[in-house]
């Protein structure tokens, strides 16, 4: 997924988040607005497509905004300034903000040319066909561990564990050493999370970074060593020309794979469970006619994407609409708002799985030259998960699904359980 640096605010009492939602009359910290956030996304589309959220700072919600947007050169990443802007020059040396900073998808061109392209010779060693049965072995494994229980959490049983699970197996990790990273990934990605994160967490965010770096370190240095078909192996084995990956760049773009690897693809498998079970009718139609699984993963990714902010900086003055984005601003860009634009999707607000194919694809995986390196796995990932357990646990039934228990995040949207009896 296209996990973009969302920034951090200006020391103040309330976020803008908090500010807008005051002219709107809408409480952004309830309950219900983090079960159904998108009649507030719909009011901000209609009346204010490109809405000033402070000096300097924008949010878009229409899909042609948003699409062009992420698609032009001129927008692109700013990391260090916006921690330098909002917390002082001596944060940007924070360990987590230094190696988020080496993020591939953090950086412009020609830096992000450099290493997508060194990153895309190894990852794409690793092959739709093979991708898939790692996906399959590692959920029937899952399975098979709960399945004669008759009831599990679906998102702490399945969803987070799953994930993880297929990057150890493409970087050729124990399993065991990596279970620590469940917590080091969510401590990390509070970074780019919507609302500030207080001193506690960026303590935590950076002990995670520290975790990340002397784990992956000692890995390179053994993979130099014996060196194998596994992604940290063909990592230190691409080049380009006489251009090869440092061993940091390497590191960062590691711990990258497993915040957006499994972060917001343990997110998109729980939304899209519950998204099927709201909608049993459609349900029904995938269970009747497997065939449509490729179709309901796609609507699932528009009706309940994981992902609903990314962010991009203006590298020179933009006119986007009716305003003028203007060097240095940034303008955050509300996926989950754009993926239900009426003016693009036919009834947005209803979920089809045989929704007629569109020339616009949905924005969950962000667009351009930052498009998700990993949205291919990550479909594989969904399309196997909900294939094997509609097949595997026929009975299955979601618990309290009108009520569900949502995250109070805004900048990755997931459940935090999913409770399931069979």
């Amino acid at each position: 997924m296209d996990l973009s640096w969302i920034g951090y605010l200006r020391p103040s009492p309330t976020t803008y988040w908090t500010e807008l939602a005051t002219v709107l009359n809408i409480n952004l910290d309830s309950p219900a607005f983090f079960a159904d956030p998108y009649p507030f996304y719909a009011k901000l589309r209609s009346d204010a497509p490109i809405c000033p959220l402070m000096s300097g700072i924008w949010l878009a919600t229409r899909y042609q905004d948003a699409n062009r947007i992420l698609r032009d050169a001129r927008f692109g990443k700013d990391f260090l300034a916006g921690v330098a802007r909002r917390y002082g020059k001596e944060a940007v040396m924070e360990p987590a903000f230094q190696m988020v900073n080496r993020f591939m998808l953090l950086m412009n061109p020609p830096e992000h040319t450099r290493l997508r392209t060194l990153v895309s010779k190894a990852f794409g060693v690793k092959q739709a066909p093979e991708l898939r049965y790692l996906a399959q072995r590692e959920t029937h494994r899952l399975i098979d561990g709960f399945i004669n229980s008759r009831r599990a959490d679906l998102v702490n049983t399945f969803a987070y564990p799953l994930p993880v699970r297929i990057i150890c197996a493409l970087l050729d990790i124990h399993l065991e050493d990596s279970l620590r990273f469940l917590a080091d990934t969510q401590a990390l990605v509070k970074v780019f999370e919507l609302s500030p994160i207080g001193a506690d967490e960026i303590d935590a965010a950076n002990r995670a970074s520290h975790a990340f770096d002397r784990y992956f370190r000692e890995i390179c240095r053994e993979r130099r060593k014996n060196p194998g078909n596994d992604l940290v192996s063909l990592l230190l084995q691409a080049e380009e020309g006489e251009d090869r990956l440092s061993e940091d760049e390497i590191i960062a773009n590691m711990a990258l794979l497993f915040l957006a690897g499994h972060e917001t693809t343990a997110n998109m498998i729980g939304n899209a469970l519950l998204t099927l079970f709201r909608h049993p009718d459609q349900l029904d139609l995938l269970r009747g006619n497997p065939s449509l699984l490729p179709q309901a993963v796609n609507e699932c990714l528009r009706y309940e994407t994981s992902v609903h902010i990314a962010a991009r900086v203006a590298m020179q003055d933009v006119a986007v609409g009716m305003v003028t984005i203007k060097q240095g601003e940034t303008v955050y860009i509300n996926l989950g708002a754009a993926n239900r634009d009426p003016a693009v999707f036919k009834e947005p607000e209803r979920f089809l799985i045989e929704r007629a194919e569109l020339p616009q694809k949905p924005l969950s995986f962000g667009g351009g030259m930052h498009y998700c390196l990993g949205a291919r796995l990550a479909r594989i990932e969904l399309e196997t998960a909900l294939d094997a357990l509609l097949r595997r646990l026929p009975e299955l039934q979601l618990e309290n699904i009108d009520h569900p228990s949502w995250k109070p995040t805004i900048t990755i949207r997931g459940l935090a359980h999913l409770l399931a009896h069979w």
